[in-house]
């Protein structure tokens, strides 16, 4: 336990010499806010995070507090490998900012080794309010590595970004799992000419709502778009 409390005085003492206040200021002003908020940019943090080695005890310790850096470094030090299915859920319950909920899917919840169960079971849902904003990510991470889903989790996917595409709510929560839902369709759709088809064929259970909803069909001529130039 000491060594642990020295180690986290040396990461305190690390981020003290890496903070910026403009930052920090910036973000409280737009509303993220935390008990702590050193302001250390991404790249510095996960320079930090190389000097220390991958420790769930004390990723663990991390995470716990409501302080930014700690909560990113915890998605660098907690070995995606020893992390239960069920704590990883917990972490979801407790994202309190999408930054957080991006460094968590970047950094630890796509190298899971249960993730297609994981992220299958957060895309259903739909009380936690970060939940599917995570699966999403999640597999938007994985199809920009290149990787694969089983034909059972490829089927939850397509079920997810359909109905995040028909959702008609206009709020915070259902606008952030549609960006998501997009950007997972954006990588699965880079990976094949295959797979930007059937991501493209898709909309056509679409065809009479895009004609009155202008933001479907500039989704669809953004993704067309885009495939296009990849291929």
């Amino acid at each position: 336990m000491e060594r642990l409390q020295d180690e986290i005085r040396e990461i305190r003492k690390e981020l003290r010499l890496a903070m910026n206040g403009v930052i920090s200021t910036s973000m409280r002003e737009k509303g993220i806010v935390y008990k702590l908020n050193f302001g250390v940019p991404y790249p510095e943090i996960k320079g930090i995070a190389r000097k220390h080695k991958p420790n769930g005890e004390l990723a663990a310790a991390l995470w716990k507090e409501d302080i930014r850096e700690f909560k990113i470094l915890a998605t660098f030090l907690q070995p995606a490998e020893t992390l239960p299915l069920e704590e990883a859920k917990r972490w979801v319950k407790e994202i309190p900012y999408l930054e957080i909920a991006e460094h968590c899917c970047r950094n630890l919840f796509v190298h899971l080794p249960s993730m297609e169960n994981f992220t299958s079971d957060l895309v259903a849902d739909k009380e936690n309010e970060f939940a599917r904003t995570v699966a999403f990510l999640t597999w938007a991470e994985h199809f920009k590595q290149g990787g694969s889903l089983s034909a059972e989790t490829l089927e939850v996917f397509w079920s997810g970004v359909l109905s995040c595409m028909m959702n008609p709510r206009n709020c915070k929560i259902a606008l952030r799992e549609k960006q998501a839902s997009i950007q997972s369709m954006r990588f699965f759709g880079r990976q094949s000419k295959a797979n930007a088809e059937r991501i493209l064929e898709s909309f056509n259970v679409f065809k009479e709502l895009m004609r009155n909803t202008p933001e479907l069909q500039e989704i669809y001529n953004e993704l067309k778009f885009e495939f296009e130039y990849y291929r």
